[in-house]
């Protein structure tokens, strides 16, 4: 079993409010990171999502990765928490960031098991 390393890494230079600020100043109520990876391979982003809510209707923004600082920092938890993939079977599951309540999660598979862990 592997052990959870749910904190920032040295390198990243954006604090979690940074990232909490602007997603509220873009009006956006949970952001989602898709992303799988496993040892040998390294990790790959799929699109982020930026979900509004107004007036009870949904709509999604999308951002690449690497495409602004913002794409950078909501990918980020992948990295703390895996790595470079080195020792993992493969690996998908999605980084949720939850505005209202200040939450990011990583929920998917690993190898064949479920897994739901906080990235607080």
């Amino acid at each position: 079993m592997h052990t959870a390393r749910l904190h920032p890494a040295r390198w990243e230079l954006v604090s979690r409010v940074a990232v909490w600020d602007e997603l509220e100043r873009r009006g956006v109520t949970a952001a989602t990171v898709p992303f799988q990876g496993h040892a040998g391979r390294g990790a790959e982003i799929d699109v982020i999502r930026l979900h509004r809510v107004s007036d009870e209707e949904s709509r999604e923004l999308r951002l690449w990765p690497d495409g602004d600082e913002l794409a950078n920092a909501l990918a980020a938890p992948v990295w703390g928490r895996f790595g470079t993939f080195a020792g993992h079977p493969v690996v998908r599951a999605e980084v949720i960031w939850t505005v209202d309540r200040r939450s990011v999660v990583i929920v998917g598979r690993r190898g064949d098991q479920r897994f739901e862990e906080s990235a607080q």
